[in-house]
């Protein structure tokens, strides 16, 4: 997990916020807009070492969730070595890809 010193565009910004009912915050705006974060932005809230931490995280839609799980990024890393080694062999003809798919492995 990063620390918050190491994110791009940490200003070292301090500003004090009550607790209030509910546990409810306000983050100041200054803040808001320096993370360019917007009404209904959601947070991961987490505990780092006695500190709460609010991240940042972006909604990807359930029938696109299966891009972003660790398998298939490792896949597309390994992948994306090959192309950049020269370890492929660029497109094949549609024929040619239907029978590669017909092989029995």
């Amino acid at each position: 997990m990063p620390k918050l010193q190491e994110r791009p565009k940490d200003n070292g910004v301090a500003k004090h916020v009550r607790l209030r009912n509910k546990g409810q915050i306000t983050i100041p705006n200054e803040i808001l807009e320096q993370l360019e974060l917007t009404a209904n932005t959601n947070l991961k809230v987490t505990v780092v070492d006695g500190r709460i931490v609010l991240i940042p995280m972006i909604e990807i839609a359930k029938d696109q969730a299966w891009y972003w799980t660790e398998t298939w990024q490792q896949d597309e890393k390994e992948a994306q070595q090959e192309i950049d080694k020269g370890q492929t062999s660029g497109p094949l003809a549609v024929e040619d890809a239907l029978a590669w798919l017909d092989e029995e492995e």
